[in-house]
């Protein structure tokens, strides 16, 4: 464990340094996140507007909800566009047999070898808006708190395990771009309470694919709204979920014939 961690403390640096060279980034990406703040809390209050809760949630509650969601789109970007959508390109290019013939895991290789660093302010952002809800709530305390970090622990790995086993779609098709684009599509959905969607929508976020566990376990924590079934779903889901999307990479470099081959 402490070598994978030395590990992503250099990729951590290399990335630092990558950025700045382009600071200009720093800039669109603070940009991009202050419209997704706005929009998202205009669409919040255009909502409310109309009614007094929504799915059985408040306005303060759907903030905090908000809040989870928008670290969530951060860590999309921080860690998952910039590592998991290159493996069709470390595929075609051959950069992928290289790193599995490093002395560590590939897989942790493939997720970690670049962190957008200035996506941090998306993130910060979305952790102001879910402690001010809390703060408003008066669920800010540090149980709240805990359970909150646990649980966006468990939403993060489920995002990551879904994320993986469709990139790892690259192994079969290489040719292939912008898989991710329909489970991103879909996680647009986690911003809302699931309890707004009628019962179909329902299962197809809890069921199939388990979005609902990403964002709205997260903020159920955070505004004491958590069941104990919510709960313990998330934490088994993200168990399965990580062990399954192992077992599919592991599937697939075992069937990879390289690029050179």
């Amino acid at each position: 464990m402490k070598r994978y961690l030395r590990i992503f403390r250099v990729t951590l640096l290399n990335s630092l340094q990558v950025e700045l060279e382009y600071r200009i980034n720093f800039a669109i990406n603070l940009v991009n996140a202050l419209l997704l703040l706005g929009s998202g809390l205009v669409i919040i209050a255009v909502m409310f507007g109309h009614a007094e809760s929504i799915g059985g949630w408040s306005f303060v509650e759907a903030l905090a909800l908000f809040g989870v969601f928008m670290m969530f789109e951060a860590f999309i970007e921080l860690m998952l566009h910039p590592n998991l959508d290159e493996l069709p390109e470390y595929i075609r290019t051959g950069s992928l047999d290289h790193m599995l013939l490093k002395p560590v895991s590939g897989q942790f290789l493939v997720s970690t070898r670049h962190v957008s660093i200035w996506h941090l302010t998306m993130l910060m952002m979305g952790g102001g808006v879910t402690l001010y809800a809390m703060v408003a709530l008066g669920t800010a305390g540090l149980t709240n708190v805990l359970l909150l970090a646990v649980f966006m622990a468990a939403g993060a790995v489920i995002l990551y395990a879904l994320w993986l086993m469709l990139s790892v779609t690259a192994f079969w098709f290489v040719k292939i771009d912008n898989i991710s684009v329909p489970l991103y599509a879909l996680f647009g959905a986690g911003r809302f309470p699931v309890t707004a969607f009628p019962p179909w929508a329902l299962i197809f976020l809890t069921v199939v694919i388990p979005i609902a566990f990403i964002t709205n376990v997260p903020a159920a924590a955070a505004t004491e709204r958590l069941s104990w079934a919510m709960a313990l779903g998330s934490l088994a889901i993200a168990a399965a979920l990580l062990v399954v999307s192992r077992a599919v990479w592991r599937f697939a470099v075992a069937h990879y014939t390289s690029a050179s081959s």
